[in-house]
């Protein structure tokens, strides 16, 4: 079996070397959990040469629960009710109608959405928005031209693929110790260039996500940096 591998891991790294030291009393957040996405039908425009556009109002499946999993994971700081956090979704699409000149046009190894977000500690909600881009596997065939799968970034088969916007509020529920459960909904946009063989897919998303993670909270006090005798 193939395995890929998702590049934004580097996106992670990045977010933690741009942190600045930790204020007093701030909390390093961390979650991992599954996504289960539903996708609003939007237009799919295809273009290839010397052909003609291929445009449709595309209604895609997402298979939450066929591998790879959609996931989500996420890493924050928080300072007092507010923080930042760096978040990525696994999201995937597969077309569901496709028109008779498509093969097969999904991106199932992921729409990975990649963002930054603000957060905010509402009472008993936690409230969030956030903008990045999204990182694109797609697999595709198109009047019989195959998009090969071993180009784009490091040869992987990925893409940078356009802007994203999330924006959501969930529950937060106590387990042992430092852990807790988090279920929240979310709505994702994001737009897309993918190639397909011969030219380019411009895909439009807009999906309703339930999430459900499990997170680890760490509690950071900064040094005391004065002399012992002040």
């Amino acid at each position: 079996m193939k395995v890929h591998v998702c590049p934004n891991g580097l996106l992670f790294l990045g977010f933690l070397v741009s942190v600045n030291e930790a204020h007093p009393q701030s909390r390093w957040v961390f979650e991992v959990g599954v996504t289960l996405p539903y996708n609003t039908p939007l237009p799919l425009l295809i273009r290839q040469s010397g052909q003609p556009d291929i445009s449709l109002a595309a209604s895609y499946s997402s298979r939450p629960f066929e591998i790879p999993i959609c996931w989500i994971w996420r890493i924050g700081r928080w300072s007092g009710d507010a923080g930042w956090e760096l978040q990525a979704i696994h999201h995937k699409l597969f077309l569901d109608n496709p028109p008779p000149e498509v093969d097969e046009f999904s991106i199932s190894h992921g729409l990975n959405i990649v963002t930054v977000d603000r957060t905010w500690q509402l009472e008993e909600v936690c409230a969030r928005i956030g903008a990045g881009i999204t990182i694109a596997h797609p697999e595709n065939s198109v009047r019989g031209l195959r998009l090969p799968e071993n180009l784009g970034i490091f040869n992987m088969g990925y893409y940078v693929g356009g802007p994203a916007l999330i924006a959501g509020a969930g529950r937060r529920f106590s387990l042992i110790g430092n852990f807790f459960l988090r279920c929240d909904g979310m709505v994702t946009a994001s737009y897309s260039n993918v190639p397909v063989s011969s030219g380019t897919a411009y895909v439009w998303n807009v999906a309703l996500h339930a999430n459900f993670a499990v997170g680890y909270s760490l509690t950071v006090h900064a040094r005391n940096t004065r002399p012992e005798n002040e």
